[in-house]
């Protein structure tokens, strides 16, 4: 799997209260991937209202991209802030995804 590119969706829910916080971080998060992290080729943001889920859908180019991700100042920092500040109401949430249809644009 390690020349396979890697899809994931993470599902983060907001504490009470802690709705526009999160979103400051998860902004922040998006940036520092996009000027550091060249090997993540996705990484969109999304908002669902009811129930209150922050949504990212992500693409990595291999699995050692995905695992550097991880690893990477940005998203440690993330991780410290949610359990520091008490972000989130549920423990940050993975899905591991396997592509087998569809396409991304039309161009």
């Amino acid at each position: 799997m390690s020349d396979q590119q890697v899809n994931l969706v993470a599902i983060l829910t907001p504490a009470p209260g802690k709705t526009d916080r999160l979103r400051e971080e998860l902004h922040k998060i998006t940036q520092e991937v996009y000027k550091h992290e060249p090997e993540v080729l996705r990484y969109h943001l999304h908002y669902q209202k009811a129930p209150e889920e922050f949504v990212m859908i992500e693409r990595y180019a291999s699995k050692a991209a995905f695992d550097s991700h991880k690893d990477q100042p940005a998203f440690q920092n993330l991780l410290k802030v949610c359990e520091a500040e008490h972000l989130l109401s549920k423990p940050l949430e993975l899905k591991m995804l396997e592509s087998i249809g569809g396409h991304d644009n039309r161009g």
